[in-house]
């Protein structure tokens, strides 16, 4: 079986996988570095720290958005091309299309990431390269394998990015809401509706990722444990990522296709 699911992998690789692709990521990285020089002549202090942290931003964002696109694509072409049914009827398990998609998502993040790293080691070091390098690989597969479940369970492309990008947003935003919530209830009469809606929002709050499972651009501008952060956000990402490939594995044992 183990064979089967890398042979369906590289199967799957090869259609993520192309000129197209190595020419978005060429051109995201030119605009990092473009608008990169801008702000370095607009900074007056801390410019490389400001330049750096600018670039990470830039590009974590972008090619969140991208990983997403290309994994959305891909399954959503599955559906298309009636490429289920044909794999299905092939000695395969479904949890073996699960384990190939888990193994193209933390290929293709690899393969977003690694200039990235090199790229910031350029301007902040290579201490800090590899750190961005390491944490952005984590933030990317976690986006992804929530674009996995969003697609595999909606089937269209943009409902599904629309979800996964209102749910990274939502959890890249906790804090503040977090902080609204309570200076709202702390301002407010403390009404039941005013108690209900902080519940409501602090039970959605627990639920998604923290800003422990995302990169941290602190570490641009002040001393930081480089290793702490990054265990805690692998830790993090480890339990989102297993209860994810459940939940897709779950959806895709549930669905019925016509052969």
């Amino acid at each position: 079986m183990t064979s089967q699911t890398i042979a369906l992998f590289r199967y799957l690789m090869l259609g993520i996988v192309s000129r197209r692709l190595f020419v978005l990521l060429a051109v995201l990285l030119l605009t990092a570095v473009l608008s990169g020089s801008f702000i370095q002549q607009l900074a007056i202090i801390n410019s490389g720290a400001i330049v750096g942290a600018f670039i990470a931003d830039q590009l974590r964002y972008s090619l969140a958005l991208l990983a997403l696109l290309m994994v959305a694509s891909a399954v959503a072409e599955d559906y298309e091309s009636s490429q289920f049914e044909r794999l299905l009827t092939m000695p395969l398990a479904r949890w073996q299309y699960i384990a190939a998609q888990f193994m193209v998502i933390a290929c293709l993040c690899l393969l977003l990431v690694l200039p990235v790293g090199l790229l910031l080691s350029l301007y902040s070091g290579p201490v800090i390269g590899i750190y961005w390098a390491a944490a952005l690989w984590l933030e990317l597969m976690l986006i992804s394998l929530l674009g996995l479940l969003a697609i595999l369970s909606l089937e269209k492309i943009p409902p599904a990015v629309f979800f996964t990008l209102a749910i990274y947003l939502l959890a890249k935003l906790s804090g503040l809401i977090s902080e609204m919530l309570a200076q709202s209830v702390y301002l407010s009469d403390g009404s039941a509706a005013s108690r209900a809606l902080e519940l409501f929002f602090s039970a959605i709050l627990y639920v998604i990722p923290g800003n422990s499972s995302f990169a941290q651009n602190d570490v641009f501008f002040e001393a930081a444990n480089l290793f702490t952060a990054l265990a805690s956000q692998f830790l993090s990402v480890a339990v989102y990522a297993l209860f994810l490939l459940a939940a897709c594995l779950v959806d895709f044992y549930r669905k019925e296709f016509n052969f």
